[in-house]
């Protein structure tokens, strides 16, 4: 972990951005579980107008023919049974919709998949 002690306050609702954390922590563990040495990174980031939040792993990455999917409802990659593909949609809509704020991603094939959420300041 790496936190900016800088940060501020942000106005948000704490039980759905716990959901957050929860979600795109539970896939960042799943993906990482296939490494050999799995590795979960968390930092936070004070910019001028939001704060930022990025989660990275170190798995095997989200294939480019799926990246325009990754939000949508009910589309998962995980066999059935171990997810309903809602997680992300959730994520999405508690980040975008009701916080005002953005979600994005960056990943490498092979090699790590990072959310990065902002969140405008109060």
């Amino acid at each position: 972990k790496n936190f900016d002690s800088a940060v501020g306050n942000l106005k948000i609702v704490p039980q759905d951005i716990s959901r957050v954390f929860l979600n795109i922590l539970q896939n960042a563990f799943y993906a990482a579980q296939q490494n050999k040495s799995p590795a979960i990174r968390v930092t936070t980031s004070n910019l001028e107008s939001a704060t930022e939040i990025r989660i990275r792993d170190n798995g095997m990455g989200i294939p480019e023919q799926i990246h325009d999917k990754v939000f949508n409802p009910f589309f998962t990659t995980k066999p059935a049974g171990d997810g309903t593909g809602l997680g992300l949609s959730i994520v999405y809509d508690i980040i975008v919709k009701e916080h005002g704020g953005e979600i994005t991603f960056d990943t490498q094939k092979g090699e790590f998949t990072e959310f990065k959420i902002r969140l405008p300041r109060i």
